[in-house]
């Protein structure tokens, strides 16, 4: 499966070496599914067909947005406990489907067995692979470098920044355009009105399926320093090796290589407290548990199902917070 014509959907970050080596076009469907138009109905797409409503939006949304790539490759550990199910479904509709596993146990013969198993169903080889780790590693600095201007100095548009980041999985499919789009916020003026005096928030949990979420938080006086697992999308680490960076992507291991990054960013950025963003029907809630009895600071819980803006109801609870946050009654 070769050649630049191809588009490849994934179903959230994995390896993306491979794609460029292979010369195949990757596609974030969960980006394709919420940004494009029409996100609620291609749910209600997928409601029709048999999914049922109380399983993860995302995937039902992912499900109908593969009808724009020619296979699908889809994370079955690690991410969502859904997607060995979804794949088997696109299977079985006759789509090309491959199933990457970063392994339970995080040792680097594991990783890189299913690194190779990717390369050879999108029809390139590790070792070119690796070929192309210096070009994604300067991409994904471009983000990090915009995530660090904005938490240091303010002035960039906290949506502005989970976008370069979350988009650092598939560069938006196109990664010329990606950069020049990253580098015109990075070199670009900043915006005066953005509050750098309110509380300053840690957005931890999966990216929300809320679209106007962080513009009413900046709305509200608060501003967003850190984005958890945004910023891992980017492999912050930077190990100079680059499948031990995907070794140090904290999401898809055990939790407690998530606290400690957490704790540790959020005292770098002088976080007053988290937002801990759940979807719905989504068994990563669990976490949640974990999260407040050990990060040491106030935590909300904002959950979302559906795409859309945010409810009266959620908007209130953050009124409420940030009002906590500033010593207020």
């Amino acid at each position: 499966m070769t050649g630049r014509s191809k588009k490849i959907g994934i179903t959230t970050t994995v390896p993306l070496e491979p794609f460029l080596a292979a010369d195949v076009i990757p596609v974030d469907l969960n980006n394709v599914f919420v940004s494009g138009s029409g996100a609620n109905e291609k749910v209600e797409e997928a409601q029709v067909r048999g999914f049922p409503r109380n399983i993860c939006t995302w995937i039902k949304g992912i499900y109908t947005a593969s009808r724009e790539v020619d296979g699908v490759v889809g994370v079955v550990r690690g991410d969502c406990s859904n997607t060995e199910s979804l794949l088997s479904t696109l299977e079985r509709e006759g789509k090309s489907v491959h199933p990457f596993s970063y392994p339970f146990v995080r040792e680097r013969e594991l990783l890189e067995e299913e690194i190779s198993n990717l390369c050879s169903y999108l029809g390139t080889t590790i070792e070119k692979s690796g070929e192309m780790a210096p070009e994604v590693r300067r991409l994904r600095d471009m983000a990090l470098e915009l995530d660090e201007i904005a938490w240091k100095e303010g002035g960039i548009h906290a949506r502005d920044v989970h976008l370069a980041l979350v988009s650092t999985s598939d560069m938006n499919s196109d990664p010329d355009g990606w950069e020049r789009d990253v580098r015109a916020l990075i070199d670009g003026p900043r915006d005066p009105s953005l509050s750098t005096g309110g509380p300053r928030l840690g957005f931890i949990g999966v990216p929300p399926i809320i679209s106007d979420l962080f513009p009413k938080l900046e709305g509200l006086g608060a501003s967003v320093v850190f984005f958890e697992v945004q910023r891992q999308f980017a492999m912050p680490e930077r190990t100079g090796d680059w499948v031990r960076d995907y070794l140090e992507y904290t999401y898809p291991y055990d939790i407690g290589r998530r606290v400690k990054d957490i704790r540790e960013q959020s005292e770098k950025r002088r976080v007053d407290g988290i937002i801990h963003y759940v979807q719905s029907f989504c068994h990563r809630q669990i976490d949640d548990i974990i999260f407040r009895k050990e990060l040491g600071l106030p935590v909300l819980t904002l959950e979302g199902n559906l795409p859309g803006p945010l409810d009266e109801r959620s908007l209130i609870r953050l009124e409420a917070f940030l009002d906590v946050l500033e010593g207020g009654p």
